[in-house]
């Protein structure tokens, strides 16, 4: 039995994350495909336009065969900590043989050197990182030309089209799937994990580009607009041209499913469908009251406790407080050069859902993910899930009220964790749909079909 492993958000499901699945499959010669899956948050600090039953739903209908919950405190990280938490996972699964994932240079070999680099981080290599900087380098491009520097002396020669050429444009880490790429590798190295990496060339737009890529195949059926979602839409699935997730939740904001029919395979279009207006679609504003209440009632402590949190942007968000309008908006007001809109982003998340500095150490005493919590699987990949019960060094979780009974300490207060993070973003959707979803102890799994 070989078994690849994808990490994922689905955020949401769209003709290339069906490309994914199906190309790693075939690279692989794989049997079955375990994704790693952000809840109900992202690692850009935000919530995800559509729960994540519904997104293992279309993950699993569209080939996927086991999907398991990135626990919050790394779906909202930054790469380092998103990659540690979903790796522990994939790792601990013991049936694992290959993780495969997407990336803008698509070189395998190259990224793992860097991850080599990186968690090594030899003297030369340090030397070349802090005279960059001090040149007043941005970090990304002081890390590439160290990079750079480092494997130039090092090493034989670089290739022309390499993502070390350029290191002055940022190179490697101006691009966030290689980003992540390598430190998915890192921490396999870090774990002396069995699994192996392995890039998949990124097919079609960017993961920044915003507008929807022009496709080339023709649909002739009827698309509604937003005010009729009940009419019949008829997405592609042999488009060649793939848009990014952030193009696709653009185009859902401007208020059309139908501007987006293309651009999702027919059965992540249909679940959408039924869930619109509803439980979908979920947009950051909707934060916005709750965030406002909790930075109110803790300004005056300040908020360096918190993931990510420095002690300039706390002083900022103390200080431009009286100014705060909504979620997206205060991001903005907040942004500097060295602060990010993503940053601020998460690390407002981070003070809404009380994530903490202190959590993150003390889950890293339990090797960072201490269970994998089941949120669906295909029928038919049952010996999938008696080879992972069999192999497994963590619990499978399959029943949230069933848990409690063998997690305690850090596991069970991760847990917990991510089960205020699932009925918070319940009550967004009640506040903006009022529409009543059931607590999580009731959510059931989903067995598809």
């Amino acid at each position: 039995m070989k078994v690849a492993g994808i990490i994922a958000e689905y955020n949401p499901f769209h003709n290339g994350h069906k490309y994914h699945l199906e190309k790693a499959r075939e690279c692989t010669d794989a049997d079955y495909c375990v994704v790693i899956m952000s809840g109900n948050f992202t690692q850009r600090g935000e919530c995800a336009v559509i729960d994540k039953y519904a997104r293992a739903e279309m993950a699993l209908a569209c080939g996927a065969d086991l999907v398991l919950e990135l626990p919050v405190c790394y779906a909202s990280a930054s790469a380092p900590y998103f990659a540690l938490g979903a790796v522990s996972i994939l790792d601990s699964l013991g049936v694992v043989d290959e993780l495969v994932f997407g990336s803008e240079c698509g070189d395998t070999a190259f990224l793992e050197t860097a991850a080599r680099i990186l968690a090594k981080e030899p003297d030369a290599y340090t030397a070349f990182l802090k005279s960059n900087l001090k040149s007043g380098l941005s970090y990304p491009a002081a890390q590439s030309k160290a990079l750079f520097d480092y494997i130039s002396q090092s090493y034989s020669g670089i290739p022309a089209a390499s993502p070390f050429a350029e290191p002055l444009s940022g190179g490697l880490f101006s691009s966030s799937n290689d980003i992540l790429g390598i430190e998915y590798c890192k921490s396999l190295l870090l774990r002396k994990s069995a699994v192996r990496p392995h890039a998949i060339l990124r097919s079609g737009s960017r993961y920044t580009d915003d507008t929807l890529a022009r496709q080339t195949t023709d649909s002739s059926s009827a698309k509604p607009s937003v005010k009729d979602s009940s009419a019949p839409v008829s997405g592609s699935e042999t488009a060649n041209a793939h848009s990014s997730a952030l193009a696709v939740r653009t185009a859902l904001r401007s208020g059309s499913l139908a501007d987006i029919a293309s651009h999702v395979p027919e059965s992540a279009l249909r679940l959408m469908q039924d869930a619109y207006g509803k439980t979908f679609p979920v947009f950051p504003h909707m934060l916005s009251s709750m965030l406002h209440y909790k930075l109110l009632s803790e300004a005056e402590c300040g908020f360096t406790d918190y993931l990510d949190v420095s002690r300039e942007l706390s002083d900022r968000i103390c200080n431009r407080l009286p100014d705060y309008t909504d979620f997206p908006s205060f991001c903005m007001l907040l942004k500097t050069k060295e602060l990010t809109y993503t940053r601020i982003s998460r690390s407002l998340l981070h003070i809404l859902l009380n994530i903490r500095n202190s959590d993150i150490d003390l889950y890293s005493q339990f090797n960072h993910a201490a269970y994998a919590r089941i949120l669906g699987f295909r029928k038919e990949s049952a010996g999938l899930l008696t080879a992972v019960k069999a192999n497994a060094s963590i619990p499978m979780i399959s029943k949230l009220a069933d848990a409690e009974r063998y997690l305690e300490g850090a596991p069970l207060m991760q847990l917990r964790q991510d089960t205020r993070a699932a009925h918070l973003y319940n009550a967004f959707i009640m506040q903006q749909y009022k529409t009543k979803l059931p607590p999580e102890a009731r959510r059931q799994i989903i067995r598809f079909p």
